[in-house]
Order: C-alpha cells, then structure tokens, then sequence
C-alpha cells in the first residue's frame, strides 16, 4: 500500500510538474523549508526516543502549548520534537519552543518519511486537527509507533471524498486514538470504519489556552511599554485577511469622525502582506507604523497619537495585542473563502476577556460561535457597515465592552477541557513502558 502511495504522488508530481517548477523558481515561499522537508537539511542528530508533535500552522503550533507543557511536566526527561509545514508555523514554532527540537514536516513520500523516522526514533507521535497523511501514518504503524490525533475534525464535505477512496478509510484505521471536538466529528469517522473503542470525545482543544486572571496588569504594562494611554479604547484587528483591513479602516476612519478616540491595531493573517495593509491605511489618510520599523522601546515612546494604526508584521504576537486591547475582530470570517473554511481562533482574545466580533463565516469555529452568540458573549457582524455600528454601540456604552469581555471569559473557563492531553499521556504510558 506504500508503494501505491508513492506511486500516487509521483503521478501527481508529474502532471503538476510545469507549476511546480515555475512556482519553485519564482516563489520565494515555495522553496522555503525545501531541503529540509526532503530531510537534507535541518534534522537534529540521530535520537535514541522522542515524542513527536506535529500542527501544521502557526495557529496549530499554538495549540499545542497546553500539551507541551503537560508532557514537560509529567515527563521531564523526554526529549519533545515539533514539526510545522508552513513557514509561519516554522517560525512561530521556533519562537514558543525554543528548547525543543523544531524541524519541517517530512514530504509525504516513503523513503522520506522512513528517513525522519530512523533518525528521530519517536515513541510517540502527536499530530493536530486533520493532518492524514498517507504515507506518514502508515509507516509509523508499520514501525510500530502509536499515532494519536488531537483536536480531531473532519466536514461533511471531506468524508464523502473519503468514503469514495479505499485508501483514505482503510489509513485512518491504522491511527492508535483519535480525541475528537464532538459528537459529529465523531460520527463521521465511524463512518469511515474506525473502531468506535478508539475515538474520544474531549471538545475543543482551543478552549484549553490559559486563562489569564492577570490580564489587567499585563495590559497595562504593555500599554505603558507601547505609550498607550491607559484608559483609550483600543480595537485590534487579528488573522485579517483582504477585504478585512479594508472594513477595520472603514469602520475606524467613520468613528474618528464621529469624535470617538479610539486605536487601532490589525495584525495580517499573513505578514507578507503588511506593505499591501499599509498603503490602505495611508490611502485612507492614517499613519502607518510597521512593527519591525520600531525601534527597540525607548521611554517616552509613545503611539497616542490615535492617527496611527499599528500594523503587527511579525509572527508569534498576536496574544500580545489581544492582551493590550479592550475590543477584538477576529478575521477570516467577513467574506466567504471556501464551503469548508472560515474564520480563525475566537478562544484566544474570549480568554483574555476581550470583547470579541466576528464575520458571518465561521466554518472552523461554528460550535464557538454559537455558544459565543447563546451566551450573549460575543457579536457577529455581516459586513463593514455593521461592524462600524456595532463599534459605534459599544463606544456609546464602554460599560458593555467590559461586559461582554468578562461574559467571554466565562465561556471559556465554562468550556475548557483537559481530556485531550491525559489522553496523550495515557497512550505514551500504556505504548511505550
């Protein structure tokens, strides 16, 4: 069945070859990490044991936090190794956990993934969300090493393209647990004949991000490192896509002429783009200030003036902002992308007691949202019109930012589960004693 795999992607290679190769000459993401996912450059000395943790993105590396430091905890002496496929998450990744071992995701090609496995020797492999590659899992079963998904999911939409291949079904079989978000998640994986003993039901590992009862001294020590004055209202945009910037300027320019003073941050989903976000802001008529053309913090430095809007071109910081903000649009949810994708992390700024907003299209997080919307904790807005009303509602009433704020909160202490990571630990114990 390997080999049939490899066959596959061989196939595949081949008829896509010409865009491949244009996009590996001419784009610079396209090449990055290259070697090392080949297994050329960048893998650590061969290991004796490790626990392998994988989450493709940035936003996945970050869910792992909670996990990461369970498994320090409880076994201290194991030697942690992540692995990321974007360069985002590469870099985030590197910056969370930068005394464990952080490398690319292998290609998913047999002599590859053999090659990752024979050097770093895993006990226990770890991977995020819907990370089923073929090859990846049937190796580690047939070296013998548990495979556990965490956060596990699955759309409608991708379970009836499964149900038509014979491999995919028969792959999925061989993963040793499976800790899924809910009862339908669930459902559809039993569809595809994975043993009913072997799936959990354990929630939303994003409910598990740390609660911060401190999050009014961290504020205010960040505004005061930033220079904004205590008690302004600060709006951050996160995970922003196109069309997104667009609406926070909107909605920002209409309230400062409305004689609201308010600032605001955006922070791209995508840092690439910050030079397009800032020819937006100056195109409306406001300061643009890039993170990275900061100097080093300077007291006395002061971004007061609320003309300028601070545009975050770094990975790994959005937490930060959320912290230094009282109101957060959560992005990637104003316009509708794809059937099966919409919407980014509501947990992170809801822990934080943030006021949170959010677009209409919300496919990754529907159960967040609908809790968020049944709790009276969170607002959904449907377009930019609605989002400078919606704004213009909460400014006319700061005592509802709060509200709203610590009602968020509530929902995720509510909410949060622990059951994904004794699950983890449960599997090491009982596979690898």
């Amino acid at each position: 069945m390997v080999l049939l795999v490899d066959i596959l992607y061989l196939l595949i290679v081949t008829i896509l070859s010409p865009w491949l190769l244009y996009s590996f000459a001419f784009k610079a993401k396209f090449r990055q990490g290259f070697m090392a996912r080949c297994g050329l450059r960048g893998l650590p000395s061969p290991l004796e044991r490790c626990i392998w943790l994988h989450g493709s993105s940035a936003g996945e590396i970050m869910l792992l936090k909670p996990l990461v430091e369970q498994l320090q905890s409880q076994m201290p002496n194991e030697r942690l190794v992540i692995s990321t496929y974007t360069s985002t998450g590469q870099q985030a990744a590197c910056k969370a956990y930068p005394q464990h071992t952080v490398i690319y995701f292998p290609f998913d090609l047999s002599l590859i993934v053999n090659r990752f496995l024979q050097r770093l020797k895993p006990a226990l492999i770890i991977v995020v969300e819907s990370e089923f590659w073929p090859n990846f899992i049937l190796c580690a079963h047939r070296a013998k090493v548990p495979v556990v998904l965490l956060n596990g999911k699955m759309s409608a939409k991708s379970c009836k393209g499964y149900k038509r291949s014979r491999l995919v079904p028969w792959v999925m079989k061989k993963i040793t647990l499976l800790a899924v978000q809910n009862q339908e998640y669930a459902e559809r994986f039993r569809e595809l004949g994975v043993a009913t003993e072997k799936i959990h039901i354990t929630g939303n590992m994003k409910y598990d991000l740390p609660l911060d009862s401190d999050n009014g001294l961290a504020r205010d020590a960040l505004r005061q490192e930033y220079g904004y004055p205590q008690e302004d209202i600060i709006v951050v945009g996160g995970s922003t896509h196109s069309g997104e910037h667009e609406a926070l300027i909107y909605a920002f320019g209409r309230l400062r002429k409305d004689g609201y003073c308010l600032h605001l941050i955006l922070v791209p989903r995508y840092p690439e783009e910050a030079d397009a976000v800032v020819q937006i802001v100056e195109k409306s008529g406001f300061t643009a200030l890039k993170k990275t053309s900061l100097p080093t913090f300077e007291a006395g430095m002061s971004l007061e003036g609320s003309n300028t809007v601070l545009i975050v071109d770094t990975v790994g910081e959005l937490r930060k902002f959320y912290a230094i903000s009282n109101i957060a649009y959560v992005g990637g949810s104003l316009l509708f992308r794809r059937s099966n994708k919409g919407g980014h992390n509501l947990m992170e700024p809801a822990t934080l007691g943030l006021a949170v907003l959010f677009g209409p299209y919300n496919y990754s997080f529907r159960d967040t949202v609908a809790t968020l919307l049944k709790e009276s904790a969170g607002i959904m807005v449907q377009d930019q019109e609605d989002l400078y009303q919606q704004l213009r509602t909460l400014l006319e009433e700061p005592r509802r930012i709060a509200e709203l704020g610590q009602k968020a909160h509530d929902v995720m202490h509510r909410e949060r589960v622990t059951a994904v990571i004794q699950h983890s630990v449960l599997v090491y114990n009982s596979k690898t004693k």
